[in-house]
């Protein structure tokens, strides 16, 4: 009840009894609020969308007016001064929202900062200017600049362009091949981080050593042959052994022990790169001849088995 009150009631005032009024609406389905009677005459209030059904059903009921928000809007709008104002400023907002009054280029280079701000002054471009299509900006202005830009990235927030920008002095251009992805040695299939290509095995596969993991041939659905780019890598769990020993030394068992197991760790993990890690270690041999402390270890590795 309140939340109509506040969009709006329509206010309605008849001359007849209470009893017949409120049966009529009890008949009809008509929903009434704060129906009060003064002086043989009966107020009440009813929702808009009832106005046909009071005037068809009340013939002698006089509308009085509308309360609420709705209420103002419908007499705000039968005053010529304020639809104008509206339409005015529904019209300024229009313009200015699509109005850019500011370009904030970010980069790597002064003076390519300037070589853009030049360019979209060539384009006309200078603010304030009517906001066009901005992907058709950013392709011109990528098309003028392809000498020197390497990237490009234009976005609209509000009224302002911001720009941001690699030159090709300080970016990285990655090459892509179109060779394929052999393993280096035998392994079981444990991750595949792959941008391009076609997988040629899944995970869990065990893989040989020149086995071909990810081709550089993908058929369609046609059954045509394409050749696309590789670009990726392929992580499996690999085996080797290392042997390690040292003198016999006065130092108790546990730490003899510790000193080969480091020195296997360290001999093991020389050529793994940073992605890539001692996945299992299993002591295969810990012994003592003749004065030689000796030691044997089984690891399982995790590592990418298509780099040479």
């Amino acid at each position: 009840m309140k939340k109509k009150k506040k969009l709006g009631l329509d206010k309605w005032e008849v001359e007849m009894d209470m009893y017949s009024f409120l049966s009529l609406c009890s008949h009809r389905n008509i929903m009434v609020y704060d129906v009060y009677e003064k002086q043989n005459k009966i107020t009440f209030y009813t929702s808009l969308f009832q106005r046909y059904e009071i005037h068809r059903i009340l013939k002698e009921a006089e509308y009085k007016t509308t309360t609420g928000v709705l209420g103002f809007l419908l007499r705000s709008l039968r005053q010529p001064a304020r639809v104008m104002s509206i339409a005015i400023s529904i019209g300024i907002w229009y313009a200015l929202s699509n109005m850019v009054f500011e370009i904030d280029i970010k980069g790597d280079k002064q003076g390519s900062s300037q070589l853009i701000e030049t360019t979209l002054q060539e384009m006309n471009l200078t603010p304030p200017f009517y906001s066009k299509d901005l992907q058709q900006i950013k392709m011109n202005l990528k098309k003028a600049l392809e000498n020197d830009i390497a990237w490009l990235e234009m976005t609209k927030e509000g009224s302002r362009f911001k720009i941001h920008y690699t030159t090709k002095e300080f970016a990285n251009i990655e090459s892509l091949s179109r060779n394929e992805l052999v393993a280096q040695k035998d392994g079981v299939i444990a991750k595949f981080d792959l941008q391009h290509g076609n997988k040629n095995c899944q995970l869990n596969d065990y893989v040989k050593a020149g086995d071909v993991l990810v081709r550089n041939i993908l058929t369609d659905s046609m059954n045509v042959d394409e050749e696309i780019f590789v670009k990726g890598k392929v992580y499996a769990y690999t085996w080797e052994e290392v042997e390690v020993s040292m003198e016999a030394n006065e130092l108790p068992e546990a730490f003899q022990f510790f000193q080969l197991l480091f020195e296997a760790r360290r001999q093991v993990s020389q050529e793994l790169k940073s992605d890539e890690k001692i996945y299992k270690e299993n002591i295969l041999q810990f012994s003592n001849n003749m004065g030689k402390i000796n030691m044997k270890v089984h690891y399982t590795l995790f590592e990418d088995i298509t780099t040479p």
